[in-house]
């Protein structure tokens, strides 16, 4: 649905989207690449704003030397770039987290990973750098916070306040969310954020604790043992996160790499996810509609498979176009002004509610 048909306007953003679809299997043609220096510019700038330059690299060498051969010499150096320099710092991103497990470990306490930790981890993508991961999220038991954070102060962690500067860990009475300020050691790449709630306090209906570690998967490393969440879990996870959150609350354009990574879950999983089970999770909380709203999304940029157990919004198309609309702008008065107006008709509607 996403990629453009002959009387589409081309955008980056509809470009790279049909780009990326060749990591799910989907032969691209050359005519549907970027058609100039300019064009290719504005589509990695995009892919690194959505951090999908590895999945790019990954879609592009998964056509063959064919297509590789249409591609500027210097777009395939600096995609390949970026994916060597990914690989080696989620290397480093590995080994700080297996510390940071111990530290937990000699605690007693199991962890259990979120997010691009878990993915990683559990090997969704081909190698360790088709995917960026810029923080450890990890979902602990919340009695355990306070010994935790004092464990973690004596290895070198501190937390990160609004600034971006480095300050004593406070107490766990410094938690006024569901997860604790970020923490940071100038040791290691990524800060670390420790889960109490595996979403907001707002979604946390939809996504318990509990849940999640009663379903999770044992894992270990050596001298690391750690809990994955279940695929199901793992989608359920990402819808929230992902568009409840990021992309209607907080007024962002949705992630195309949680959205790929959400198409990429859902078919390596598949025999594994409910749609049933997720249908009815978002449904009978009233969370239906934006369920229907974000997998309507990622069947437009990344043609999945629309769910049997789901039946379709018949007013789908209305209510994703305001989103596909701000993706595709390329003006930032236009988008600011999309923003302001959206933004706008949440507040009054939320008012008259």
């Amino acid at each position: 649905m996403t990629n453009a048909g002959p009387k589409t306007r081309r955008t980056a953003f509809r470009t790279l989207c049909r780009c990326i679809n060749g990591a799910l299997g989907q032969p691209l043609a050359p005519q549907e690449l970027p058609a100039s220096p300019a064009e290719w510019e504005k589509v990695l700038r995009l892919s690194s704003a959505h951090l999908v330059t590895p999945q790019l690299r990954w879609a592009l060498q998964e056509q063959g030397k064919d297509l590789l051969s249409a591609i500027p010499a210097d777009v395939v150096d600096y995609i390949d770039a970026i994916y060597t320099l990914n690989l080696e710092k989620t290397g480093r991103v590995k080994e700080q987290l297996a510390q940071f497990i111990q530290a937990l470990n000699c605690l007693g306490i199991r962890p259990l990973l979120l997010k691009g930790a878990a993915v990683i981890v559990g090997g969704l993508y081909p190698t360790d750098g088709e995917r960026m991961v810029t923080d450890i999220d990890v979902l602990i038991p919340p009695s355990s916070l306070p010994e935790i954070l004092e464990k973690l102060a004596s290895i070198g962690y501190q937390e990160m306040d609004n600034t971006g500067g480095l300050v004593k860990i406070r107490t766990a009475e410094a938690l006024s969310h569901h997860h604790y300020p970020p923490l940071f050691n100038p040791d290691w790449p990524v800060t670390v954020e420790l889960h109490v709630q595996p979403v907001s306090l707002r979604y946390g209906h939809l996504l318990t604790t509990e849940e999640l570690f009663l379903a999770a998967t044992p894992f270990s490393w050596p001298g690391a043992d750690f809990y994955l969440p279940a695929p199901e879990h793992m989608i359920v996870h990402n819808i929230i996160h992902t568009f409840l959150v990021d992309t209607r609350d907080q007024m962002r354009n949705m992630s195309l790499r949680q959205s790929f990574e959400f198409v990429l879950a859902s078919r390596t999983y598949a025999d594994r996810i409910d749609w049933d089970a997720i249908r009815e999770r978002f449904d009978t909380i009233g969370h239906g509609i934006p369920l229907r709203q974000y997998l309507a999304l990622a069947n437009h940029c990344f043609n999945f498979p629309w769910p049997k157990a789901i039946t379709a919004d018949p007013n789908q198309e209305a209510r994703i176009w305001p989103y596909l609309v701000r993706q595709n702008l390329e003006n930032n008065l236009a988008r600011w002004t999309v923003n302001f107006l959206r933004e706008a008709s949440i507040r009054l509607r939320r008012l008259y509610n």
